[in-house]
């Protein structure tokens, strides 16, 4: 085994295929030719020597673990351990870590961070008109979604209040007073009014819109998932905490027969806190959040996104343990107190989150839309979209029940796009649409095939570039063999190495009695060490001690006397306890301290700890039971099959060395 881990040290892996010819191969081993070029820059990368010098000893040295390695490999391949579901699964895992940084442009991603980090340092309010875009939009569709939302927009310009148009044409339903009929109340709507928030709590591209807008400034269509939205900026300002711990009274509309009622309860309240009431006792009375009622009122950990406008409004000019005057927000009447107002931490302290949350936000796309692109120009990405109308042609509705199937006749060779060797044409368009159709809303169906053909064939560049990685970065090649092969040489010395050393125990036990010999107990003493944790009277002690022995009391026992004597009640192991055992020369330094000199030691202080030590009797030496020398036996075991298995696999498997190119290395 240890010869295994040095040789996983080593890291003997094919690093790159070179040319090569018969004259050029200094060994041949399963099959497998290794160039002289390839062996040298192979023993080259672990050479132990600190100047590089090439030594003929040390060659020699490589070359026999190197060909044990080989014939390992070779071994797991035949026995298909390196098609197993488990270890691709394992190899491909790793290699996405690994290309990761390859495909993501890290100029763009080091943009992406800063850029989130200084849009967390301001907070915007923006209010916004959705206008949606049905599933199943033709193009019309869109484009009247479109020409919507600009007239909005052009309305507003002209000086229309943007909050009554949200509610008399924005999509999104909290921009219009909602009934509530578990109340006989209704909630007023926010008039497209989304409040304040920061980086990552919008989409991105309605994100994006507001940090470029100016304040009072009303955007042009802005495209999402659900349609178009108009935005208007209405402040922007300095984000004043990231996160905030606040105590309210909170009297909502809803648990109240009338708006009369909650203003008059909400005065109740702020006249009681003036006459000095505390602020739990009147959270406790009046407020009817259930959730921070039983704890003082207390909200912890709030961000701006989390809370109505005009809290973050009242914060931000209300002193720390100060509590505001009554006021109103569409879900009742509110008091807060400001307690702990969280700073912004620092660039280098959120990096970490920003780089997490990056890439799980839509953002992290445009890293890989830039590896794509850039791809497609690199390997010479060719495309005609005429191309798709005849796939355009051959697709049913039934595809969204997903009963389409691509019709025999139809032949589809037309190239659609090509990139380096790979053609993609009209017929395997129209089969990996066959593949993923499932059931959905229906759609337009060319905008059906257009968005599907763009998802497919930016799918297929990113594949195509990401296999060409290992060609285009040589150590990429070498840290993905050398992990592919470490996982095979694993996988295959457990199975004849490791796990059978385990669970062998016919074979384990067999070794032992051949070699009993090696497994023998130098002269030992059986000794107790009495430890004390405690300024104690050790004289005293060591007097307890010796009457227990000379009673025959077990150490158990005279533990016991010692918490009698020294009126110890409870958690005598803080006071004293003890250790038996039976040891060699310099397995326990205080029983070597007594020389092993058998009966009673005087006190021992060794760090500050004081120790007696009871020397029982002096062991001559003997053989180890199995039980005993179970560890090293079973490592000497492992050593044996792995040496066995190499005579194995040496005979059974063909390697021929030439001497003269090896030679030749050295000279």
């Amino acid at each position: 085994m240890k010869k295994l881990f040095g040789l996983l040290l080593f890291s003997f892996i094919t690093l790159i295929s070179y040319s090569q010819t018969d004259k050029d191969i200094v060994i041949e081993v399963g099959g497998e030719k290794i160039s002289r070029k390839e062996f040298v820059d192979m023993f080259q990368r672990n050479n132990p020597n600190p100047e590089k010098k090439i030594l003929k000893k040390d060659l020699n040295e490589y070359l026999e673990l190197y060909i044990n390695f080989k014939l390992k490999l070779a071994e797991a391949r035949k026995l298909g351990l390196d098609t197993l579901p488990e270890y691709k699964s394992e190899v491909n895992s790793y290699r996405k870590q690994l290309v990761e940084p390859y495909l993501n442009d890290n100029t763009i991603t080091e943009s992406l961070i800063k850029e989130a980090y200084e849009r967390s340092k301001e907070i915007v309010r923006a209010s916004h008109i959705l206008v949606l875009i049905p599933a199943n939009a033709t193009p019309n569709d869109t484009l009247e979604a479109y020409n919507k939302a600009l007239s909005i927009r052009n309305r507003v310009l002209k000086g229309e209040d943007f909050g009554e148009l949200a509610v008399l044409y924005s999509d999104d339903p909290s921009a219009k007073d909602q009934s509530r009929p578990e109340s006989n109340s209704v909630m007023k709507g926010n008039r497209g009014d989304l409040g304040y928030f920061s980086a990552f709590n919008m989409i991105y591209p309605f994100e994006s819109a507001c940090y470029n807008l100016k304040i009072n400034e009303v955007s042009m269509p802005i495209r999402s998932q659900r349609g178009y939205h108009i935005i208007k900026l209405i402040d922007r300002k300095p984000t004043p905490f990231s996160t905030c711990n606040i105590a309210h009274i909170w009297v909502n509309f809803d648990n109240h027969s009338s708006k009369e009622e909650t203003k008059r309860l909400i005065e109740s309240a702020y006249s009681e806190l003036q006459n000095n009431i505390s602020f739990d006792s009147v959270v406790a009375k009046y407020s009817d959040d259930r959730y921070s009622s039983k704890k003082q009122g207390i909200l912890a950990s709030q961000r701006v996104i989390n809370m109505p406008v005009e809290y973050t409004e009242m914060i931000m000019q209300t002193p720390i343990n100060s509590y505001t005057k009554p006021f109103e927000t569409r879900y009742g009447w509110h008091i807060i107190k400001p307690l702990l107002l969280n700073p912004i931490e620092s660039f280098e302290a959120q990096r970490p989150t920003i780089e997490q949350r990056i890439s799980k936000d839509m953002r992290s796309y445009r890293t890989i839309e830039e590896f794509i692109k850039k791809s497609k120009i690199e390997y010479g990405f060719k495309e005609d979209l005429s191309k798709l109308d005849a796939v355009i042609n051959i697709v049913t509705d039934s595809i969204f029940v997903k009963n389409w199937q691509v019709p025999e006749n139809f032949k589809g060779i037309e190239p659609i796009f090509t990139i380096g060797e790979l053609v993609f044409t009209q017929n395997d368009l129209a089969k990996e649409i066959e593949q993923i159709q499932q059931n959905q809303t229906p759609e337009y169906i060319p905008t059906y095939v257009n968005r599907i053909y763009r998802k497919i064939s930016d799918e297929k560049v990113l594949n195509f570039a990401d296999q060409k990685l290992e060609t285009k970065h040589p150590d990429l090649k070498v840290t993905i063999d050398e992990f592919r092969d470490g996982i095979l040489i694993f996988s295959i010395t457990d199975k004849f190495v490791w796990n059978k050393s385990i669970t062998d125990s016919v074979g384990l036990n067999n070794y032992f009695e051949n070699n009993r010999n090696n497994y023998k107990w130098k002269d030992r003493v059986d000794a107790t060490v009495f430890n004390f944790y405690k300024e104690l009277d050790l004289k005293k002690a060591r007097k307890i001690i010796q009457k227990g022995i000379k009673k025959k009391k077990t150490n158990e026992e005279i533990i016991e006397m010692l918490a009698k004597t020294f009126k110890v009640k409870e958690k005598s192991i803080e006071y004293f306890d003890f250790k038996w055992g039976k040891y060699e020369k310099g397995e326990n330094r205080i029983v070597d301290l007594t020389n092993w000199n058998l009966g009673l030691s005087e006190p021992i202080k060794i760090d500050n700890k004081n120790h007696i030590v009871f020397v029982h009797s002096l062991l001559a030496p003997s053989n180890k039971t199995l039980i005993e020398a179970k560890g090293i036996a079973t490592s000497d075991y492992q050593e044996y099959l792995e040496a066995e298995w190499i005579k194995y696999l040496r005979a059974n498997y063909t390697y021929k060395v030439n001497q003269d190119v090896l030679n030749s290395i050295t000279n």
